[in-house]
């Protein structure tokens, strides 16, 4: 028996936990017999009869010893112990509120101090003699091996994975001498999470009973084994290789947080209960009906709920389930361990689900997904990839059960689940799981970005044969951080009432906020920092000749883009000549270039990267010629050489106007271009759409912005760089965007988004406004007298009937404007509430009706080819200025308050329609630009006022001293430090200063401390 412990020692010693262990070691073979460690349970050959034969045990205050040269080192007795067939699992702290003690203070407590004692005694044995560590993986691993440790009361349970995390911070204090471990229990604390509350309006006690069965019941701790728990490493393509291989063998354990597995096993559940009640197509409403009359709703009140929830789509022909989980949180890790999970499911002897289908459409989600499959040991080998209509019908055919659906290919899924593929699909029964379920529009993204949600569910709900045939109820369930109102209403859950109208939520959420608040991702909105560069502008010569003395101009309108002459002509100050102007993009490209080496690059110990978003591939393309330009100019200077290798991509969609982006990356495709700038030290990566989305870099410290973003897009480009990392303190948004709006979408994106996303969309009663627009659309004179033979020609008929309907249209536009222009708005507005609601709810298939559309958008065409004469005929000239830097945003509309005012034009009389004058606009916006240029010389007046008391200070003096001496006594590092506390010292001393500039400057002080040291030197 000891032989066969110390051979099960030397292979615990070598597993990160004991559940890697078990699962790496379900049966093993000694001295030439083999021995089960372990039954799974869902065997193909016994379902859970063996299973059943695992002993689950649980000890109450059996005492831990560790002897070292036969004296005791060290003894605890933990409340409760876990083993698994004599195995042991982890352990847990029990502590009694009846007794004024708690989890979340006394029973966390306790275990940060057993195993602080316990780690400082190692320390004295092992001082430099345990370099394989030998004595540490037998000493502490009843703390380092368990799956889990947790801290228990009747009210809260808390649990901490991997506390091997802490050793190094305890190590270091110690040795430091100072024995002060306040810090090290904070943190422990900080990572010694509540387990989420499953049932809140329970008891207590069943509450805590609920929360234990969850993490110790026997089928959960199945799942810790088999599922959970796996080490990640870093995998690469070697060049000229399509396998991936590990980089190194050194990993890191994944196991998963108290929210991701509460997340999964929600999941889990809710999937349980779809499949008991599958046959029962009224079940849900049912459940709701027996909801309202707990909440005491009278019947006739239950009735009309219950009538417009019968309206939705939700839930009919497809379950779908939508989860909201920040940026960052970890959805793949979810993705994972659900498709694994869903892969297994079995019943009377069969699989559950005949396919397991992850969607992506991105090239970095579909590396990182391959790469999460492959540290999960799902090998190339347990799934299939489909890519077009062939490989899918491939997939569907093959025994492999997992596929990874890649629709990057594709303008829809539709061009994937055609009507017979759908119709083949009915007799399956398939579970979708889509990571991130917004996705861009041929490489444009836009507000509202296109949902794979949305287009799977609408190949199922507009099939009829699928509905029809339908024997199983496929299964989607989508992950995003932005869910929009019109996808809450169609994939979440019917959550209450408000005075009769619904509200819709996610199924599971876990928000931006608590994600920052629990420290599992950063706060982006804390590091924006807003920076301008100063334009004016100019009308194009001998455009407007004689148009100074017309009268009849309206005031000049805040905001506007647009002047109008006297004839009606349009000019238009583009903001797309503002972010193409090349003498722009050069500044930004100086300024960047000088962010980088002085104050992006030292964060994060010095491994920090940095992302340049821009509004265009032309625009990147200067980007990228100017930032290399002077980025090799600034790595001359000793300071900055370190840097020399650091690279810079570019990273667009393909586009027949502009080079291939490989051209400008050395001949490296997009997935080298990733996966070098992965593994590179530091590096800045310019972006066009691509990478804003799903682009999981945690070294990514800060993001460039030179264009504009806005709701959903606005978060999940602004989460790019929230990611944690050690070492990363925060994360950087560096705003160029034409009079920093962006400084404003974020804050107002992060408002709706950082929260749980509630929808009031109200589909019903657009419903009512669509069937009013059709009743006057259909009975409208022109559709009424040239209906028959829009049909006849669409039935085939001769090509002259289209073009007399074509002249007859042109005729009805041109000589009745009024008329016209007024079923130009009702034509609209059917088609914007019929694209929001027409898969939403079930509507009338009359208003989906292809002939009534076509109609319509025939006469939508021809309205707007006639009506042009408001065409733009020139652009108003734009220039740079020369001046860039940084300002308080919104203080240029106080500084122009104080400009003098600009007088409009007299208004004309007797019914004249007005016009905005362009020159008084263009003057308008110059005084803008005025305003932004002198908050930007203020900021920089600050700065010299700074570096003139630094020339007077005595401090300051030995400062210049340091900088100045030619030799190398004094290194850059000394130089920083020093230039710190003179810094520290000004900010005292001027306390007028402001909040803005003391928060701007008070992270780029290396940068403030170079151009310093440049002004000294001269």
């Amino acid at each position: 028996m000891d032989e066969l412990l110390s051979f099960l020692d030397k292979r615990i010693s070598s597993e990160k936990n004991m559940a890697i262990f078990i699962n790496n070691n379900k049966s093993i073979t000694f001295k030439g017999i083999k021995l089960h460690l372990f039954y799974p349970s869902g065997s193909e050959a016994h379902e859970d009869k063996l299973f059943d034969e695992n002993i689950y045990s649980v000890v109450q205050e059996l005492p831990y010893t560790f002897k070292h040269e036969g004296r005791v080192k060290f003894s605890f007795r933990p409340d409760i112990t876990f083993f698994l067939n004599g195995i042991y699992l982890g352990y847990s702290e029990l502590k009694s509120n009846y007794n004024n003690q708690s989890a979340r203070k006394n029973g966390r407590k306790k275990i940060a101090k057993d195993y602080l004692t316990a780690v400082e005694e190692y320390l004295k044995i092992a001082k430099l003699n345990d370099l394989n560590q030998s004595i540490r993986k037998t000493f502490l691993k009843v703390f380092e091996k368990a799956i889990h440790i947790t801290a228990t009361d009747v009210s809260e349970t808390y649990i901490i994975r991997n506390i091997s995390q802490h050793f190094d911070d305890i190590k270091s204090i110690s040795q430091s001498g100072s024995y002060d471990f306040s810090e090290y229990e904070k943190k422990l604390h900080k990572n010694f999470k509540p387990y989420p509350i499953i049932n809140k309006e329970a008891l207590r006690t069943e509450q805590f009973e609920d929360t234990f069965r969850i993490l110790y019941g026997k089928k959960m701790i199945e799942k810790e084994i088999l599922y959970y728990n796996f080490i990640e490493r870093e995998l690469i393509k070697k060049e000229g290789s399509k396998v991936k291989e590990y980089k190194h063998n050194d990993g890191k354990l994944i196991a998963p947080r108290p929210k991701q597995k509460y997340g999964t096993d929600k999941v889990m559940n809710k999937i349980d209960e779809f499949l008991v009640h599958e046959n029962e197509p009224d079940y849900l409403i049912n459940k709701l009906r027996t909801e309202l009359k707990e909440k005491g709703l009278g019947k006739e009140q239950i009735k009309d709920l219950i009538n417009k929830r019968l309206k939705y789509q939700n839930n009919k022909h497809v379950y779908s389930l939508l989860m909201q989980y920040a940026a960052g949180f970890g959805k793949s890790n979810i993705i994972g361990w659900t498709a694994l999970q869903l892969k297994d499911l079995r019943k009377d002897g069969e699989y559950i689900y005949d396919k397991i289908m992850l969607v992506v459409d991105r090239l970095q989600l579909r590396d990182q997904l391959d790469s999460k499959m492959h540290n999960m040991n799902i090998q190339k080998s347990m799934f299939i990839e489909a890519s077009d209509k062939k490989s899918f019908i491939a997939a569907l055919k093959s025994e492999r059960r997992i596929v990874v659906v890649n629709v990057q290919k594709f303008s829809t899924v539709k061009d994937v689940l055609s009507s017979d593929i759908v119709e083949k699909l009915s007799k399956l029964r398939i579970a979708f799981l889509i990571d991130e379920i917004h996705r861009s529009n041929s490489g444009v993204q836009h507000e509202e970005m296109i949902s794979i949600f949305d287009e799977l569910q609408s190949s199922f709900d507009n099939n009829d044969a699928y509905k029809k045939q339908q024997t199983k109820k496929n299964l989607i369930i989508g992950f995003t951080a932005t869910p929009s109102d019109i996808t809450l209403a169609r994939f979440g859950e019917f959550n209450k009432y408000a005075e009769a109208e619904k509200i819709w939520i996610p199924f599971d959420s876990y928000t931006m906020k608590e994600a920052i608040k629990d420290g599992y991702i950063l706060n982006p909105i804390k590091g924006i920092v807003p920076v301008s560069a100063k334009m004016y502008f100019e009308i194009p010569d001998n455009e407007l000749e004689g148009f100074e003395g017309d009268t009849g101009y309206e005031d000049i309108p805040s905001g506007t883009n647009t002047g109008i002459d006297e004839e009606g002509r349009k000019y238009s100050i583009r903001k797309k000549k503002i972010y193409s102007n090349p003498q722009r993009i050069e500044a930004i490209s100086q300024f960047v270039v000088k962010r980088l080496v002085s104050a992006v690059y030292h964060n994060i110990r010095g491994t920090a990267k940095a992302m340049l978003a821009v509004s265009s591939i032309s625009s990147a393309i200067k980007y990228k010629g100017y930032i290399e330009k002077y980025f090799n100019e600034i790595v001359q200077e000793k300071k900055y050489s370190r840097f020399q290798e650091a690279p810079i991509y570019i990273v667009y969609s393909e586009n027949q106007e502009y080079r291939k982006s490989n051209s400008l990356n050395g001949g490296l495709s997009e997935k080298q271009v990733l996966q070098n700038f992965k593994l590179a030290k530091n590096g800045l990566i310019i972006v066009v759409d691509k990478l804003q989305t799903g682009f999981d870099e945690k070294k990514l410290h800060t993001l460039f912005l030179d264009k504009e973003i806005r709701g959903i897009n606005a978060i999940q480009t602004i989460s790019r760089v929230n990611r944690i990392a050690k070492h990363k303190n925060d994360c950087k948004i560096v705003d160029f965007s034409y009079k920093n709006v962006n400084v404003h979408n974020i804050q107002k994106a992060f408002a709706h988004f950082s929260n749980v996303v509630v929808s009031d969309f109200a589909p019903l009663e657009d419903e009512k406004r669509l069937e009013i627009l059709y009743q006057e659309l259909t009975n409208d004179a022109l559709y009424q007298s040239n209906i028959k033979s829009f049909m006849q020609y669409k039935g085939g008929g001769d090509i002259q009937i289209i073009l007399d309907l074509e002249n007859l249209m042109t005729s009805y536009i041109r000589s009745s404007q009024e008329e016209a222009s007024q079923l130009k708005k009702k034509v609209n507005q059917y088609f914007k509430i019929l694209n929001l609601i027409e898969f939403v709810i079930d509507i009338d298939r009359k208003f989906s009706n292809p002939t009534l559309q076509d109609f319509w958008r025939m006469f939508n065409r021809i309205y707007n080819t006639i009506n042009r004469t408001n065409e733009i005929i020139d652009d108003v000239e734009i220039y740079f200025d020369n001046k860039i830097g940084l300002l308080e945003v919104g203080e240029y509309e106080e500084k122009i308050k104080n400009k003098p005012s600009i007088v409009a034009e007299p208004k004309g009389t007797n019914g004249k329609q007005y016009k905005f004058d362009i020159l008084k606009v263009i003057e308008k916006r110059n005084l803008e630009e005025e305003a932004i240029a002198e908050l930007i010389e203020e900021f920089e007046a600050k700065i010299i006022k700074f570096f003139s008391f630094i020339k007077s200070d005595a401090l300051g003096k030995r400062l210049i001293a340091k900088i100045t001496d030619d030799g190398s006594a004094f290194s850059q590092d000394e130089i920083y430090n020093d230039f710190s506390r003179v810094y520290r010292k000004f900010i005292i001393k001027n306390k007028d200063i402001g909040a803005f500039f003391k928060n701007e400057t008070k992270d780029i002080l290396n940068q403030l401390c170079d151009e310093f040291e440049r002004e000294v030197k001269g």
